[in-house]
């Protein structure tokens, strides 16, 4: 199924919309901060290169022309403060991932952002948006509920930076 996203979305705070190529030293700083690090499957990087190079990838897989990947820069007044990308799509389903920078959390921005996005993956013609936490990230688990979400019975067990951790799924259907 062909990703068309929407050139912006806008939402009563925010703006959702393809990166700018400015905006790599911020998606880097995304990337590579610890705290987006405890919850967010994000590669270890052995350089800033590296990290670089993923945020280049982001960038083009933010373009609307780029229909096999959704990868939406999520801004406040003008300020990168996260991002929604998917994780992978099969049958008319998408997952999707989501990080706000620790600075903006606790406010809302996560709800509004993946709200407004399940919003567009249906217009998309997708039939059902999943996306997972780690079992002890209640605040994500949190925005899920909100986004009207519901608990699968689904689980995985992961390793991730050498820590075996529980990750969880919700999803919603296109009604």
């Amino acid at each position: 199924m062909l990703i068309t996203q929407a050139d912006c979305i806008r939402t009563g705070r925010l703006e959702l919309r393809s990166y700018e190529s400015g905006d790599a030293k911020r998606i880097v700083e995304l990337l590579t901060n610890p705290e987006v690090g405890k919850t967010f499957m994000v590669p270890g990087f052995q350089s800033e290169q590296q990290a670089l190079d993923l945020a280049h990838k982001l960038i083009a897989f933010s373009k609307t022309e780029d229909t096999a990947h959704l990868e939406y820069g999520i801004y406040l007044d003008g300020t990168l403060i996260g991002f929604v990308n998917d994780c992978g799509t099969e049958d008319g389903e998408i997952e999707i991932g989501y990080v706000i920078h620790p600075d903006y959390k606790g406010r809302g921005y996560a709800t509004e952002a993946v709200s407004a996005v399940i919003g567009d993956l249906f217009r998309m013609g997708f039939q059902r948006v999943t996306a997972g936490f780690f079992e002890e990230n209640a605040a994500s688990r949190r925005v899920m509920e909100k986004c009207g979400m519901q608990p699968l019975e689904r689980s995985e067990r992961i390793e991730y930076r050498g820590v075996s951790r529980v990750c969880r799924y919700f999803s919603i259907q296109n009604s």
